[in-house]
């Protein structure tokens, strides 16, 4: 799966296809560029693949520049190492041999100019399996909700992103979840359903599911680091900023001050076509 897009706070997006995953930010309060960085790793058998390019000030149009000849390397806590190339995208880089398993850590190291980043991220363990979807109407708003069905494990804190598309096309809303309150249960939370553990932006119109519809929600399993970087990004999406403590950027697992994420983690997905209800 490739990886490929990146950063824009107003555009509200983090793309993922089934071969393709994007997170887009914007410093919105500092007019200085950064380097914005996003590194993905899956359990998909693929390498791991970073995107660099770097932040514009938000009154320019949403065009970002890619950041090419940075050293890219990847390690792991058995010995792994090796260095990413740049592909012929520029500002695409792309290892060869270490791939995502459960339960292994993983430190991504960029060098771009003078400047140093580092991020570390553990692919979590045990993967827990999607085993179904189930669609429901809305308590508000009558709207039509997916269910993502799997069973927490019981003892540890577990984090879980979403991703939901309609008729191939993606739902903008991040949808994240964790076990804080349902620790060892089955998930009854829906997508987009907030409560306690759960949050999710509001769906367009062009994003509201109807009977017939077929639908495809890609499960991940985060790290602490990761789920709290897609929680802020949804507090931004969502403009709560001003009302809550969260910061101006997400909350970034890069030391050296760059924009971005890395994220080891798992990727499992199910399909449905809408009922009626």
């Amino acid at each position: 799966m490739k990886n490929t897009g990146f950063f824009s706070l107003l555009a509200a997006a983090l793309l993922l296809t089934a071969s393709c995953q994007k997170v887009v930010t914007l410093d919105l309060q500092n007019t200085t560029p950064q380097l914005a960085i996003e590194g993905n790793l899956a359990d998909d058998g693929q390498p791991c693949t970073v995107l660099l390019s770097q932040s514009v000030d938000y009154t320019k149009t949403n065009t970002f520049p890619a950041v090419s000849g940075a050293t890219i390397t990847l390690s792991d806590d058995a010995g792994g190492l090796e260095t990413l190339t740049e592909t012929s995208t520029p500002g695409r880089y792309q290892g060869r041999q270490l791939l995502g398993q459960p339960g292994r850590r993983y430190t991504l190291r960029v060098e771009s100019g003078s400047q140093r980043y580092v991020a570390a991220c553990t692919l979590p363990s045990p993967v827990v399996a999607l085993t179904g979807l189930r669609a429901q109407k809305s308590i508000v708003g009558n709207n039509i909700q997916l269910v993502p069905q799997y069973q927490d494990p019981a003892g540890g804190r577990n984090y879980y992103l979403f991703r939901q598309y309609r008729n191939g096309r993606l739902n903008k809303a991040i949808f994240t979840q964790n076990d804080e309150f349902t620790d060892g249960k089955a998930n009854v939370r829906a997508l987009g359903g907030g409560g306690p553990g759960g949050g999710g932006g509001m769906a367009d119109d062009v994003d509201k599911l109807a009977t017939g519809d077929s639908v495809r929600v890609e499960m991940q399993n985060v790290d602490p680091d990761a789920y709290e970087y897609f929680r802020t990004l949804n507090q931004i999406l969502q403009g709560n900023a001003l009302l809550s403590t969260t910061p101006a950027n997400p909350k970034s697992n890069f030391s050296g001050g760059a924009l971005g994420h890395f994220s080891a983690h798992s990727r499992r997905h199910r399909t449905l076509v809408v009922p009626p209800l």
